[in-house]
Parts: C-alpha cells; structure tokens; sequence
C-alpha cells in the first residue's frame, strides 16, 4: 500500500522557479488587472494560510509551475476555432496581475480563489486565467502570466498554444424523431410512477407512507412538470459534435440532446429571444432521448413551450462513454464541462439550422446537483469567456456541491471518525456518499489532471485508501495537487467576483433543501454569500422546506430521497418561468 510523502504542489512549484531571467521584450497586447487582496473562502474546520511573509524582491522573475490547463501540455493540434483556452497557477492575495500573448485578438481574465489546507504557505491563492485568441492554423503562441506581489518580487508562468488544422467537422444529426403534444405532456407523470421511484429505492416497510409524503411535495410543487400544457410537439435530436478532450485536443465524439417545438405552418409562432441550456445530474444521458432520463423529459418540456433547447452530455457519457477506452467522466470538472458547452453553443448558435424558434442573444442555463455545479461554471465561462452577443439573463442551480474541496474533505472526516458534526461531514453515508467520491468524482480527477495520483492509490476496493484519508486530513505534501485541483473546481473560495461579474445581467435563482443527506446545504448557503455582492441573487431557501420533506428526513436516513425530490421542484420553477 502507497506511502504518500514525495513533492508538493508549492515543492513541484518551487523545482521548477528559474532564475533566469524572463525575455524583456514585452510582447503586444498585454492586459492588466490589478485586484486588490481580498478575505474569504474555505470553511467546514479548514484554516485559511495567512499572508505570506514580506521577502527581499528577486530581480528576475521566478517560474510558477502549472496547476491545470486546456490545452494540456503535449497537446500539439488545438481546434483553431476554438477560440478559448484555460490555465490556473497557484500565486498570491498581494499581486498583481498581466496577462500577455503575442495571438491576435488576445483578452484575458483571472478568476481568483483562496487556497488553503496544503502542506506549506508558500501561496495562498489560485490564478485561474481565461483567456481567448484568435488562432491561425499550425501556429505555436504562448501566453504569459506576471505576477508582481506588493514588494516587487515578480513570478511568471506560461501556457503554450499549439494548433492544428481546421476540423472540417461540425455538428451532425445521428437521430431524431418528432413526438406529439399528448406524449409530451405525459412524459413527466410516467417518470415519477416508474423510474423516480425506482431510482429513490425506497426503504421497505415505510415504502408506502413515504409516497404518501412524495404525492404531497408532488401536489403542492410539481404542477407544471405533471401537467405542462404542451403547446407544440416536439423534435428531439441526438447529436455528435467538434469539440475537445479533456486534455484540449480536438473530439468529434462528443454528444447532446437538442429539442425544439414542431411548428405547424401558419401558426404565427414567434422565435424565442432564449436558448435554454441543460447541465444533467448525475446518471444523466440526454442524448440517448430516454424517455425514462429526467433531464431529456425536462428537455422536451421546454422545447414543447416553443424554446431551443441544447442538453449537452459530460464527457464520458453518451458517445465519449463505454467502449474499449471507458472515459471516465469529467464529473465536476467546471472547467471542462464549460468549455464542451461553450463549443456546442457556438456551433449550434453559428448556423440556420435552428433561427426559425431561436432568434435573440439571451440564455438561461439550468442544473441540479452535479448539474448545479455545471450551470455554476458555465456562468462563469459565459461572463469571462463567452461570445459578446450572447448575455445569460437567467441560472438555476441547486442541490451542488459548490464547495467541491469541503465536501471531499467532510467525506475524510467521516471515515477517519473525525467529524465531530461539522456541516459536510454529519450526514456522510459509506454506502452512499463515498461511492460518489470514489467512482466519479476521482477517476475524472486522476486521470485528466496532474496530480501525481492514480486511482489505485486512493480508492482500496470499494472504499478510500485510509493512509490516503490519513494523508489528506494531515496535510501530505504529496496530496496537495489534489487538493488544490479540488479548490480549483469549487466556487466557494472565489474572491474575485465583483471584478468577474461585473457586467452580468443574469439573475441567479440557487437552491438546497437543509434537510438534504447527499450534499450538504452549505455548499449553496456559502455560494450566496459569494455571488450576492456581485449579481443579482434569488436564494430559495424555502423552497424545499416543508413539514413533508422534514418528515421524510426523519422517517429515513437514505441519503438521496430530499436531494432528488428537491431537484423536482427547482426543475418545476425553471418550468413555471419560461410559459
């Protein structure tokens, strides 16, 4: 069994800082932005690194070594008409930043996150750059962060763009089929009597008094999906299309649900000024048009209210799922699962294949759960990356694990019987919660990402290594890749916002039920307190409160009954809001 002591993440940082000096030709188009430090971020036991130490200043910039990118290193073929590129170093609350490329059309931004619990305080900060550039085929460019802290002392770290040739591959139909108004309109109900509570596999013996409970939520908040008053039929499509792998290089395998009303001639149908966006939870296939997928059902929901809709699967599910590779999913990963989005959006959006019901610049996204989290950094993507005649007006996002780092670190707790009630650790479930951890949230983690990792590190049979529960709890400098990969795909820590958001116009509905055992409800109570200053927030604290759901919390302690139930009904006000 692996003993986990090598390199650090600050340790692999610090190896790789050169002296040397950094090339003083400066090239053109350097974006500056300086953000002043900021507090914040990190809870659930987890003790925030304190400002580093004033240093005499190095006349030459060091060099900071990569945390993560897209493209990845070794990656020699990028898409040119992929336009955006991510890259996240860690650094430090007291710098400030320029972001320069010698690409054509280069903009940057740095979205800012507390980083915490590592081995050593050499950083406290991760720098996570957005960045867009025009690329030409079968050109190299490079991008250059510079970080300049508060007593002089510069570092620097690059992101190397490769491209290839142009994919004469876009977006291609491998089915689709209409479905009229009566199916439609049924499709939700035969979803909750047959796959919900297959999928709730509800405890025996208090089965039937628990769906008693159910068709009370049910009455009381489910009305638009049980009765949705279709307007139109339906055409739903299964479609493969040009995007990228998780490590940037290019993909035709990628896969998605597109839906869309059937437009009777001469009905006076006006095109809707929204696209509406789908991030699937956990489970979840779109494309496979299932009539048993809740998300593919929420899809032709909307659709048959007369709105495009685009339900994108994750990689390694739909086409990029299975098969002799067996792609893990990029579950959680933000960063990727927006990007992938982002690709499908400007295909679809870039044709006149779908003008006649979509004909605006607006959109609303909508997720729950691992699909909250989704909606979350797609929001982001949009505001820091996404095309200037595209504005998103409306999020949903509930049930998510926005604090991805704290709600890892509460299922460690948990195990190592450490937990002592803390919000992410009291309703951790080793039958439940940990298989989440170890069959979808690290393989994506270990294998896309630079963690010095494997999976036969972490996961022992069917459960976590313990000396890797050990090593995480007591800050292994082996682990701290890790843990700052995890940081990196959690939200809560961004003490950025006000600078990234500040040209949104979006309104942001969040919910969590505080009766909910799967994810803890902190994870979007801290959200909050995050994105209020900086946009307009609509927390529906409320929402899934009711003496119903109490009562179900405390006949049963199976974890996922109130984050599913929940997830119905934040699906329901997305529905109600777009007649």
């Amino acid at each position: 069994m692996r003993m986990f002591s090598p390199r650090s993440l600050v340790e692999r940082a610090a190896g790789k800082v050169s002296l040397t000096p950094v090339n003083p030709i400066v090239p053109a188009l350097i974006l500056t932005c300086c953000l002043a430090a900021c507090g914040g971020g990190g809870s659930g036991g987890s003790t925030p690194v304190p400002e580093p130490t004033v240093t005499t200043p190095i006349l030459d910039p060091t060099t900071v070594a990569l945390l993560d990118s897209v493209p990845g290193p070794g990656v020699t073929n990028l898409e040119p008409k992929q336009l955006t590129s991510s890259f996240a170093h860690p650094g430090h609350s007291d710098a400030s930043l320029e972001l320069s490329s010698g690409c054509s059309g280069f903009a940057g931004t740095t979205i800012r996150r507390n980083l915490f619990d590592l081995s050593r305080a050499d950083f406290n900060q991760i720098l996570d750059h957005k960045i867009n550039c025009d690329l030409n085929e079968n050109s190299t460019y490079t991008v250059t962060a510079k970080s300049t802290r508060s007593n002089e002392a510069a570092s620097v770290s690059e992101l190397f763009i490769s491209s290839g040739v142009t994919n004469p591959s876009g977006l291609a139909v491998i089915n689709q089929f209409d479905l009229p108004r009566d199916t439609v309109n049924d499709m939700f109900l035969g979803y909750v009597t047959g796959a919900l509570y297959e999928d709730l596999d509800l405890p025996s013996g208090i089965e039937t008094l628990i769906r008693d409970l159910i068709l009370d939520i049910a009455e009381a908040n489910w009305g638009n999906l049980v009765d949705p008053d279709a307007t139109y039929g339906v055409t739903s499509q299964q479609i493969s299309y040009l995007s990228r792998h998780p490590d940037g290089s290019p993909s035709t395998e990628l896969s998605a649900a597109i839906t869309f009303p059937v437009i009777p001639a001469a009905s006076g149908f006006v095109a809707r000024d929204r696209v509406i966006l789908l991030t699937h939870a956990t489970g979840s296939t779109p494309s496979n048009l299932n009539d048993t997928d809740a998300w593919y059902i929420l899809a032709n929901l909307f659709a048959s209210r007369g709105y495009l809709v685009i339900a994108p699967d994750n990689y390694g599910r739909g086409r990029t799922g299975g098969g002799p590779e067996n792609a893990p999913e990029t579950y959680l990963m933000a960063n990727r699962t927006a990007l992938n989005t982002l690709d499908l959006v400007n295909l679809v959006l870039e044709g006149r294949a779908y003008e006649g019901v979509y004909n605006g610049s607006n959109v609303a996204i909508i997720g729950y759960s691992q699909g909250g989290h989704s909606a979350i950094g797609l929001y982001l993507l949009f505001e820091t990356q996404g095309p200037e005649n595209l504005s998103v007006r409306e999020v949903y996002s509930g049930g998510a694990p926005h604090n991805l780092y704290e709600t890892v670190r509460g299922v460690m707790q948990h195990l190592d019987r450490s937990c002592e009630d803390g919000a992410y650790c009291r309703y951790v479930d080793e039958d439940s919660t940990v298989p989440f951890a170890t069959d979808r949230i690290f393989p994506g983690f270990l294998s896309y990402t630079d963690t010095g990792l494997s999976l036969d590190d972490v996961v022992t049979g069917e459960t976590i290594n313990p000396e890797f529960v050990t090593a995480f709890l007591g800050n292994d400098p082996e682990l701290d890749d890790f843990k700052a990969m995890l940081q990196l795909s959690s939200f809560t820590q961004i003490v950025s916002a006000e600078d990234n958001l500040s040209g949104s116009n979006a309104l942001v509905h969040l919910y969590h039920s505080p009766f909910d055992r799967l994810v803890p409800f902190a994870n979007t109570s801290e959200l909050a307190a995050v994105l209020e200053p900086a946009v307009t927030v609509d927390f529906h604290e409320n929402r899934c409160n009711s003496d119903s759901y109490k009562a179900i919390f405390n006949l049963t302690d199976k974890v996922g009954v109130l984050h599913t139930l929940c997830g119905l009904s934040v699906l329901d006000d997305a529905l109600a809001d777009f007649k």
